[in-house]
């Protein structure tokens, strides 16, 4: 009895051991390098007809810090390049602080396809080398947006698309029309939903740590309140993406998986 014992200790043991190696090697290996095309549809009666299944690419956060890094950036592309969207945004940090392989970034997001615009607003850490991440993203053809607005033509109607800086402290003059709003920091919507109906962010990673029932493990400052998935105010929607890379600090993902968001507008 003593015998079988011992070896049903070792059998659980063993299970253990092997149950925690795989998921060390999602949270270290597939959270680094996995991504997902994120399919959201969002509802609005103020949504002009003609805009009805108008699609935003939206991507954020790749803290490009290696050639490895760059070279994923690059699959992403040509598969995001396979899908059907309208137009593109971008929501920050280009690069984990200093600027690497700028040309062949350059041409990356360039080959980026696009029917209406690319826009890009830029990220916390994109303000050491501010003009340089901006010569790239418009050199990639993306129009940077730093509190300002654009209006956005397609078939017969018209939306407006709002980009704010991450030194922004007050949302734009209310448009009349259906109003999409780009800000890198999540926590930003608390200043904008009454203005606006559709709010996209990135910088917290998605939470990087994301348990069910007890939610991110990681907020970041300017992530406090809105830092994973979906959120309503006042009659407005938040998306917050996980963001596509990991911050040099921080090694790993779970259940925070690195997304290309294709949002859906539907009136």
């Amino acid at each position: 009895m003593t015998t079988l014992r011992k070896y049903k200790n070792k059998f659980l043991i063993a299970v253990a051991v092997i149950a925690l190696v795989i998921v060390s090697f999602f949270i270290y290996g597939y959270s680094a390098n996995g991504y997902t095309f994120h399919n959201i549809q969002i509802k609005s009666s103020t949504l002009p007809k003609d805009f009805n299944n108008f699609t935003i690419a939206y991507f954020s956060d790749l803290h490009l810090k290696s050639e490895q890094d760059i070279t994923l950036f690059k699959k992403i592309t040509d598969d995001l390049n396979k899908k059907n969207y309208n137009m593109v945004l971008f929501g920050g940090d280009l690069y984990e602080k200093d600027i690497i392989s700028a040309a062949k970034v350059q041409k990356i997001i360039k080959s980026i396809k696009s029917s209406y615009g690319k826009f890009a607003v830029l990220g916390d850490e994109d303000q050491t080398h501010k003009s340089e991440v901006t010569q790239i993203l418009n050199e990639g053809g993306f129009e940077v947006l730093s509190d300002a607005s654009r209006t956005v033509y397609y078939k017969k109607s018209q939306i407006t698309l709002t980009g704010y800086s991450i030194q922004a402290t007050k949302p734009l003059t209310k448009s009349t029309n259906y109003t999409v709003s780009l800000s890198h920091y999540p926590d930003f919507f608390k200043e904008t939903s009454k203005q606006e109906d559709l709010h996209i962010s990135g910088h917290s990673g998605g939470g990087y740590i994301y348990l069910p029932f007890i939610g991110s493990l990681y907020k970041d400052s300017h992530c406090k309140t809105y830092h994973h998935g979906s959120y309503q105010k006042d009659k407005a929607t938040l998306l917050v993406s996980n963001g596509l890379g990991l911050k040099k600090d921080l090694h790993m993902k779970f259940l925070a998986k690195n997304e290309v968001l294709l949002i859906t507008l539907k009136n």
